[in-house]
């Protein structure tokens, strides 16, 4: 098994000191719906073969928001490269096996039934880098397994400038988020999120205002395509209703040989 890769410097505070707010600002019941096409997605790719508890891994799994709805079923494994946000996977799905690694290079030495990598794909920002995360996932997949991969952009869903804002409140915290993504350079493989995090204590009412840049990969659905050909999978693109605005832009395949 590969050792972690060091958190570089730029690694957005998201996933490093300010890891304890995951659970708050982007809770599991957000993830319901997505949870539900994927085990829909699994149902109907193992339809009709023998009867048995199938394995799940998910690449880049973060604080486990997904993993939860689904550890009830599947033997789940949860890799992430943030030691923070494995162990909130730890606190919210004890029964899955966490372990720290980089998508692009680690190597569990099994392989799974079906491989799923969520928006983390995200940070993968050169073709080198999807490319890497593709053999990983290719590496890990049981022959005629199911591969999964969700980007929240594509080239042709990116709309700069979009605005988000959610907030929530504990016992102790008011927690407000606003998010803002941009592209600064179209001519490059790139975008821009920003993160402004409004964090105010209840008891003092203080309220400290945090920014956290993200810099992720924006490629095309033929690029998509296209690299997950070349990791050997039989892919397909589809959008799906996950119960938000737009629909889901999953990227689906399979490494069963095409007849």
């Amino acid at each position: 098994m590969n050792t972690p890769r060091t958190f570089p410097r730029t690694f957005p505070r998201l996933y490093d000191d300010l890891a304890h707010l995951w659970p708050i600002l982007s809770p599991p019941e957000h993830y319901i719906a997505e949870a539900a096409v994927l085990r829909g997605l699994i149902e109907k790719h193992f339809a009709g073969s023998p009867d048995q508890r199938q394995s799940v891994l998910e690449l880049g799994a973060g604080g486990g928001h997904t993993l939860v709805y689904l550890a009830d079923d599947y033997d789940c494994t949860a890799v992430d490269l943030s030691e923070p946000m494995l162990a909130n996977c730890r606190r919210l799905v004890p029964e899955a096996q966490t372990v720290a690694g980089d998508m692009r290079s680690v190597r569990l030495n099994k392989t799974f039934d079906a491989v799923f990598i969520h928006d983390a794909v995200d940070y993968m920002l050169s073709e080198s880098d999807v490319k890497q995360a593709l053999e990983t996932a290719a590496a890990h997949l049981n022959t005629g397994g199911l591969c999964v991969i969700a980007p929240t952009y594509t080239r042709e869903t990116f709309i700069d400038g979009e605005v988000a804002d959610d907030g929530t409140t504990t016992d102790s915290q008011e927690l407000t988020y606003f998010s803002y993504v941009h592209d600064p350079d179209p001519a490059d493989d790139t975008f821009e999120m920003i993160l402004l995090y409004l964090i105010r204590e209840n008891q003092t009412r203080a309220v400290e205002v945090i920014e956290d840049r993200h810099t992720c990969g924006l490629f095309s659905n033929a690029q998509w395509l296209k690299w997950m050909g070349d990791a050997g999978f039989d892919a397909r693109h589809e959008e799906v209703d996950a119960g938000v605005d737009e629909p889901w832009s999953l990227f689906v395949g399979s490494n069963t040989p095409s007849s």
